[in-house]
């Protein structure tokens, strides 16, 4: 609901600040007062296009802001959620404020409760706010796109069209996922083939771990067991066995040592260690003896050992650092070879789930068709009562129903197979003949401003829902009209205002009375200056501009009583529909 604006230096608006109310606000003033710049103001806080020329001669900026409660409806809901993907704060009372800023070279900038903003998310918000009917404003009925939303508010289907719109959400996403596992085949048989080559390689080199340090030394002892055994017996010989060998020298030295201790026993520790000597030379000399006598010359292992060594170095340098790392690679391989084999199960798994959602869709979107194609000729029958209330008796207004029949679609039905969109498989759009005998045509491209402000208000009486669009606004609704006409326009207008709120400008009298709040828009000058401003009038002030508006230039003492007349019947009227 639009609470408050507040205009400084717009167009001839000089500063003015205005508070609106719930029910039907009404707004008059002579012609040329600037109504309508007031809401060309109000547009602009809607996402209109801002423009230099807006801005008033000699001021630096012009400064629009409306403050917005915003409604506990799926409209509301939805400009909450847009506001808070936009990470912008919503206060406790579920307030908004937008502000618009046009600099005089045409700068435009838009804050959101304070909140650096873009026109896109201003008018995403905006449009589920407020629906503005006028000659000048893009209009819910010149969106054919929009068309099938209305139809459905009148059907009562917002419930089961949200509940196929989850559906069909489903039903996108799992053939997103049976398309991309599809479309993955060649790459996961491709992948599950070299899976396969690296286990079975794997396999048979059964690795152990510590495998290839063991070959690596062992090998130079194979490579050089000649040369090994040679100097094995080299040595032992030199030690032991040959003539004056060590071990025989060692026995020569014990002895003179046994004679030199009988002479000087104090050296008797030379004697014991030269026995030490020769226990170590003896040991010594067994070692050797064992070594080079385990060597032997094995040219088939060598070669084994070197084909081994080969194979387990190309597999390292393949699939790890080391025997550990291959083992493990080794490991996960199996584990994603047998992931990959499952996904044959996958596949028929969302092949099933595909199905069964592709034909619960198609039977809740032949359901909810069906109930559109009977609705839409309540809906005209509706409409044809409406718009003659309001003028319109020769109009002629058709709710067309179709569908987009394809080779692929989403949809069968009755063996026929239709395009999937986001209401169902259905197309809806109003066809329009304002005079008899004239074949209706689409209304977007024939209907004239007038026309389709009083279409909006009719569609609005004959919906009367209070979970659509919290504000309407109305301007020159009343075009053309008089008499009887226009006092059916008031009461179409009241009928609406009990489930929303709803500005409109008004010529007649017969609008006016009905009012809740009632404003009085004038232009004036001072200091050789033109301004508008809009002030709230009640009690006498009213009765005269009720006067004003029926009787025109010279206000009469009758016409005082009879705009007193009006407004008490308007009041009573107000207070029956209560």
């Amino acid at each position: 609901m639009l609470r408050l604006m507040r205009i400084s230096d717009f167009a001839i608006i000089d500063s003015l600040e205005v508070s609106f109310g719930a029910g039907l606000n009404v707004l008059t003033g002579e012609t040329g007062a600037g109504k309508s710049i007031i809401f060309e103001a109000l547009h602009l806080t809607l996402g209109g296009r801002a423009s230099a020329d807006l801005v008033r001669s000699g001021a630096k900026d012009a400064v629009v802001e409306s403050l917005f409660e915003l409604p506990d409806t799926p409209g509301g809901a939805a400009a909450r959620a847009t506001l808070e993907e936009a990470g912008i704060d919503i206060s406790k009372e579920g307030e908004l404020i937008v502000r618009r800023k046009i600099s005089a070279s045409g700068r435009s900038r838009i804050y959101l409760n304070g909140a650096l903003s873009t026109a896109a998310t201003l008018s995403s918000i905006a449009d589920a706010l407020v629906n503005i009917h006028g000659q000048h404003a893009q209009q819910t009925l010149l969106k054919p796109s929009a068309h099938l939303g209305l139809l459905d508010d009148f059907a009562g289907l917002s419930d089961e069209r949200s509940a196929l719109g989850h559906l069909a959400a489903e039903l996108r996403e799992v053939e997103a996922e049976l398309e991309t596992h599809r479309t993955g085949a060649r790459e996961r048989a491709q992948r599950a083939d070299l899976l396969r080559f690296q286990v079975e390689e794997l396999d048979r080199a059964a690795i152990s771990s510590g495998e290839l340090e063991e070959i690596e030394a062992e090998l130079p002892r194979l490579r050089n067991a000649g040369r090994l055994g040679a100097l094995g017996q080299g040595i032992y010989e030199m030690l032991y066995g040959a003539e004056g060998s060590v071990i025989e020298q060692l026995g020569e030295s014990i002895r003179n040592l046994e004679q030199l201790v009988e002479l000087d026993p104090s050296q008797a520790p030379l004697q014991e260690m030269a026995a030490s000597a020769r226990a170590e030379v003896e040991s010594l000399a067994d070692s050797v003896r064992d070594y080079f006598g385990g060597i032997e010359l094995d040219p088939e292992r060598l070669e084994i050992l070197e084909v081994r060594r080969t194979l387990l170095r190309e597999l390292v340098r393949k699939y790890g650092n080391d025997e550990e790392e291959c083992l493990e690679y080794l490991n996960n391989a199996r584990s994603e070879l047998s992931a990959i084999s499952d996904e044959e199960g996958t596949e028929a798994h969302l092949l099933e789930a595909s199905e069964k959602l592709r034909s619960e869709v198609s039977r809740r979107c032949h359901v909810i068709s069906q109930k559109r194609q009977k609705t839409s000729t309540d809906l005209d029958k509706g409409m044809k009562k409406a718009m003659a209330d309001l003028g319109l008796s020769d109009a002629v207004l058709e709710t067309k129903v179709s569908q987009h029949a394809a080779l692929e679609g989403a949809v069968e039905i009755k063996g026929e197979r239709f395009e999937l969109r986001s209401g169902g498989i259905d197309m809806c759009e109003f066809f329009f003949s304002p005079n008899a005998g004239e074949t209706p045509r689409p209304l977007a491209r024939i209907a004239s401003g007038g026309e389709l402000s009083r279409l909006m208000l009719a569609l609005e009486s004959v919906l009367r829902r209070g979970d659509m669009i919290p504000t309407l606004i109305f301007d020159e609704v009343d075009a053309g009209i008089g008499g009887g006409i226009a006092e059916v326009v008031g009461r179409k207008l009241q009928e609406v205002s009990a489930d929303h709120q709803v500005l409109v400008i008004t010529h007649l009298p017969q609008v006016a009375c009905l009012g809740d709040q009632h404003f009085r828009i004038e232009k004036h000058t001072a200091s050789g200056r033109t301004a508008t401003s809009i002030e709230p009038i009640e009690g006498e002030a009213r009765i005269e501009e009720i006067a004003r508006m029926g009787a025109g230039l010279e206000v009469t003492a009758a016409a005082i009583k009879h705009a007193e007349e009006m407004l008490k019947a308007g009041k009573r009227k107000i207070e029956t529909t209560a």
